[in-house]
Parts: structure tokens; sequence; C-alpha cells
């Protein structure tokens, strides 16, 4: 029970550099919005890209990796048991979803988009809008998963 501590505090750093990238996902969707010139265009869409990317694999993996070490560690808690933490359940499925979304989807339009990019299309308007569309809907279930792991405590 000595990492439990670390292992915490570790699964709430990952949370909080996913939440920031939901707000630099958020500042660069303005940038890039208010970019008309092409090649700036492009550079700010490859910043996008790389954050959403950085924050994202460092955020998800962590969160993921504690997540499966604090789940282990605690003898109150298991793998989607909802007869009792019904709110860890529910994280966990949540959870799931979110590394479907990831691997099924989000990823394979990212590289379709980096693609249109490197090969100078001015086609990638379709990819970086279904790109926005996902990472939403990732980021709104990362702060339903968040929201549910402050409040627990509160309605339990």
């Amino acid at each position: 029970m000595v990492f439990y501590p670390l292992t915490i505090t570790l699964h709430i750093i990952f949370a909080g550099i996913w939440i920031a990238g939901f707000i630099t996902d958020i500042i660069l969707k303005s940038f890039i919005s208010n970019t008309k010139e092409i090649n700036l265009l492009k550079d700010k869409v490859g910043l996008y890209l790389s954050s959403s990317n950085l924050f994202g694999m460092i955020g998800a993996s962590g969160i993921l990796l504690t997540g499966i070490f604090m789940v282990s560690l605690n003898p109150g808690y298991g793998f989607f048991d909802m007869s009792s933490n019904h709110w860890l359940a529910t994280k966990q499925i949540l959870m799931v979803f979110i590394l479907l979304l990831i691997f099924a989807f989000l990823i394979p339009k990212a590289k379709k988009l980096r693609l249109a990019l490197s090969e100078d299309q001015n086609e990638n308007q379709p990819y970086l809008a279904k790109l926005i569309s996902l990472n939403r809907t990732v980021h709104i279930i990362v702060l339903i998963n968040f929201l549910l792991a402050i409040t627990h405590r509160f309605i339990s």
C-alpha cells in the first residue's frame, strides 16, 4: 500500500494533463477558425494534431495504467463491478468507450488529415471537421469521467 498514494497522485496529474489537452484544443480550434492563409492554416492544423496527440497519449495511457494499478492495489475496488462502486464501473466503461473511439476513429482520421496536409491537398476540411468532432466527443466523455471521480463521495 506504500505506492497507492503515489499512484493516486500520478492519476490526478494525468487527468490534469488530459483536461489541459481539452483547454489547448479549444484555443487551437479558435486559432484555426480565424486563419485564412493556407500556409498558416496548415501549420496550425499540424500544431493541433501534434498537441492533441501528445496530450492524448500522455493522459490516456497514464490514466489507464494508474487506474488499473489502483484497482489492483485496492481490495475494495474491482473491474466492471456494478454491485459496489457503481461510479467506478461507469468510469471504466466510459474509458473503454474512449479507447474504442480513439483507436477505431480518431487515429485513422488524424492520419488521413496528416496525409492530406503533407500532400498539399486542399481537401483537408472534411477530415479536420470530423477530427474536431471526435476530439470534442472524447473530451466530453473525459469530463464526465472527471466529474464522476470528484463527485463519487457525494453521490454514493
